[in-house]
């Protein structure tokens, strides 16, 4: 079984009533994570101390991931939540700002530190820090202190910043996926958490195999479990008698057992201390401050002065420019950045150019984003809501006007078109739909792909194929036109806004801001109502573990399929 370190995530409880005695009893607890590893493994390892935590306080448990270390601090600094697993580097600086606490450490093979690893490929030349010069590098996330501080400070004491050292960076925002990134060679060096290192190691990683250490930095003091000043007192010893006692409780020491994780410790906030001599170092050193991102003043890797936002290629041109151009002007408006709408002929041309930094940000499907993480770390950075106010939207299998087909069991020995190869909501869902029906794609008299689906509605209408498979949303404008809907499927999560690898930092906030906010402002609303009838309903806060369930139905697509009916890849 593949484990990872718990504390490299952040999991993030609120005020929980009932584990301090007078109160009345919450019905749910919310638990929040930051998946800095990758976050499929968050959902399968991590539910098990939420729930853990739930039962002994009394609750129900729900998980709640976001993507970046930044959103969990404003999620605690805002009082959404009453508890964080968080980075050193956020506990020293929401210690600063807000009065964020300790409560407990956990504990890794005897010890409450670890290190930043700098790492390379085995087949370079490069053999210290100061070889990286003029190479491209990966950090982890702005705030994160082995993943980013660490060599941001080595570069403070040569007076150097990422813009004058690197020929080009990069943000991962997963410890392992910077490590993957170095061992394919698409960047040539990074900086990584030490534990999530040596656990790859022993774990047999392939991508270890081809990268090798050339720097580790002194000890700091272990990523914590933090609380608010505003966090009460009963239910702050409640949480840490929890914590503290967990290894004696069979259940609790199992868990721990598969975290990697001996214990939760008390510790001092001393143990913190050589992170604030480094922040004030490079705060002394420069005139902003470290957790403002050295991108804050880079332009956009090979975009010049524009930001390209993407999207893909599911409508025909005119009708992408109608129903996406609003919604990029007021991105331009509101965040004061020349953003502007691209398109690109293909769904895997609008992935590759996230990948090569063409592209800052991208309104994708559920599997057009899988593809763009596993290939290019491109992160999620919110999701859309639709009309209805829903996060999901449905595939349908439509028929033409003639009444002849009413249902998918009609279909054997019919032409059928899908929308592209890449398309959730047009290929992978409707393929489910037609295979738990009996029917597979040997069994059909014909079938052909088209990028576009209104392309599908269309050469259905036209009776040159007896049924197709298209959004909820597209077939919806073609009812009148005699398109029938023969079946629909269960809810599949709206596609995410993600971000390029190559974005900086600020720029990536500003524009995550700004849609997370557009419900709340009349002019975004106005904006709203123009767009598609996806988008309609606003945007939320997105994660990977949104898209868990499409992960696994591709997964699980028989490897020794050879049609050529989807993807060759596994995610």
């Amino acid at each position: 079984m593949f484990r990872f370190p718990l504390f490299c995530f952040l999991i993030l409880l609120p005020v929980l009533p009932a584990a301090v005695g007078d109160t009345a009893a919450q019905a749910n607890l919310q638990a929040g994570v930051a998946s800095m590893i990758t976050p499929v493994s968050t959902v399968r390892y991590y539910q098990q101390i939420i729930d853990y935590l739930g039962a002994k306080l009394g609750m129900d448990a729900e998980m709640i991931h976001r993507t970046t270390y930044d959103e969990i601090d404003m999620m605690l600094e805002q009082g959404e939540v009453d508890m964080a697993f968080i980075c050193s580097m956020s506990y020293v600086l929401n210690n600063e700002k807000f009065g964020g606490e300790l409560l407990v450490v956990p504990q890794v093979d005897g010890k409450t530190v670890y290190h930043s690893t700098l790492i390379v490929h085995r087949d370079s030349t490069f053999a210290t820090f100061d070889d990286l010069a003029g190479t491209t590098f990966a950090f982890v996330d702005p705030k994160s202190n082995s993943g980013r501080l660490y060599p941001v400070y080595l570069l403070a004491k040569r007076d150097e910043t990422p813009e004058s050292f690197f020929s080009s960076f990069l943000y991962s925002y997963s410890h392992n996926k910077s490590v993957e990134m170095v061992a394919k060679k698409r960047v040539d060096g990074a900086s990584v958490d030490s534990i999530v290192y040596d656990f790859m190691t022993t774990s047999g990683s392939p991508y270890i195999e081809q990268t090798k250490v050339i720097h580790r930095s002194p000890p700091f003091g272990i990523p914590p479990i933090v609380v608010p000043p505003t966090t009460p007192a009963p239910l702050k010893e409640a949480m840490r008698s929890v914590f503290l006692e967990m290894h004696r409780d069979e259940e609790g020491r199992r868990i721990l057992e598969q975290m990697r994780i001996e214990r939760f410790v008390a510790t001092p906030d001393s143990n913190y201390d050589s992170i604030r001599a480094m922040l004030a170092f490079i705060r002394n050193s420069r005139d902003r401050p470290p957790e403002q991102d050295a991108a804050s003043t880079a332009t956009t890797a090979r975009g010049g002065d524009a930001v390209l936002f993407g999207v893909l290629p599911r409508d025909n041109p005119i009708i992408a420019y109608e129903r996406y151009q609003p919604l990029v002007d007021y991105l331009s408006r509101t965040t004061g950045q020349n953003i502007e709408l691209h398109l690109e002929k293909g769904y895997e041309d609008v992935v590759d150019r996230l990948g090569d930094g063409t592209i800052s940000f991208a309104l994708l499907g559920p599997l057009t984003y899988l593809d763009a993480n596993k290939r290019f770390a491109s992160a999620p950075i919110a999701r859309s809501r639709t009309g209805r106010g829903e996060t999901f939207f449905r595939s349908v299998i439509v028929t033409g006007p003639d009444g002849s087909i009413e249902e998918i069991s009609d279909l054997v020995d019919k032409r059928f078109a899908f929308s592209a190869l890449w398309s959730t909501s047009g290929n992978l869902i409707p393929r489910y739909m037609l295979a738990w029906a009996g029917i597979h794609l040997e069994q059909l008299g014909d079938y052909h792909h088209y990028n576009y689906h209104d392309t599908v509605a269309k050469k259905v209408i036209s009776n040159e194929f007896d049924g197709g498979a298209i959004r909820l949303s597209t077939a919806q404008r073609y009812l009148p036109h005699g398109l029938k809907v023969i079946a629909t499927s269960d809810p599949i999560p709206t596609g995410p806004v993600v971000a390029s690898s190559h974005a900086p930092y600020h720029v990536v906030k500003s524009v995550q801001q700004a849609l997370l906010s557009m419900k709340d402002s009349q002019a975004g609303r106005e904006v709203l109502e123009k767009l598609d009838p996806d988008l309609q309903g606003g945007f939320v806060a997105a994660s990977d573990a949104d898209y868990a369930d499409i992960r696994s139905l591709f997964n699980a697509i028989p490897s020794t399929c050879g049609i050529r009916c989807h993807p060759d890849i596994s995610f």
